[in-house]
């Protein structure tokens, strides 16, 4: 009997075995009794490497206290032993301190906020780079008669520092989208006029980046 509830808290992985995937649902965070794990992150075709973590440390633990989907993929370096924390256990425990239960729930909003911009700068090509960010806040926007409302406040500075480009490119790669009439701007507030169009225009250059389009 020991050793069966021993074996439900504990996992075994191989060298090259993946523990869970970017947007996979996680209900348990892991503890590393032995091996090394690694955490990465994909964009398109680019792969970075996050982290490579060792026996002591922790991992897991963003989906187990906000309930969102895994934010980072896990795989084994080499053969690794894991302990397994249910969530239910781990929030019950949380929960009993309210101070401790907002501190967490702040860090990780901040954590996943920084994962975000992550993703996006594994997007080498700035245009690529802005249309990814803009159909992504655009999920979260308002609907008005003018197309959704981006909830971040537009400058050129502001995009500039968003997407990680120099101003003058960033000046560039806006009034394109204007001149395509893909997005509007009015004073500090950006529009997204039709979300279709947006993805359509971002697979085109994606295309033609692959294909060799020229300039």
């Amino acid at each position: 009997m020991g050793e069966e509830e021993r074996s439900s808290y504990e996992k075994q992985l191989n060298t090259g075995e993946v523990l869970f995937k970017d947007g996979d649902p996680g209900d348990e965070m892991y503890l590393i009794k032995s091996g090394k794990i690694r955490i990465s992150k994909s964009a398109g075709d680019v792969e970075k490497t996050l982290a490579i973590l060792k026996e002591g440390d922790f991992f897991g633990e963003m989906s187990v206290i906000d309930g969102s989907p895994r934010s980072a993929a896990a795989s084994a370096v080499e053969p690794a032993e894991l302990v397994i924390f249910d969530r239910e256990v781990f929030m019950n425990q949380v929960r009993e301190n309210p101070l401790i239960e907002y501190v967490l729930h702040t860090l990780i909003r901040r954590l996943r906020e920084t994962d975000e911009q992550i993703k996006y700068l594994l997007i080498k090509n700035e245009e690529k780079r802005l249309i990814a960010i803009l159909l992504t806040k655009a999920r979260e926007g308002t609907q008005t008669d003018k197309g959704v409302l981006i909830n971040v406040s537009f400058s050129f500075e502001n995009f500039a520092d968003l997407i990680g480009a120099p101003l003058e490119k960033t000046k560039s790669i806006v009034e394109n989208l204007l001149k395509a009439n893909l997005i509007v701007i009015e004073s500090d507030k950006l529009y997204v006029g039709n979300q279709r169009n947006l993805e359509e225009y971002l697979s085109y250059i994606t295309l033609k980046e692959k294909f060799g389009g020229g300039g």
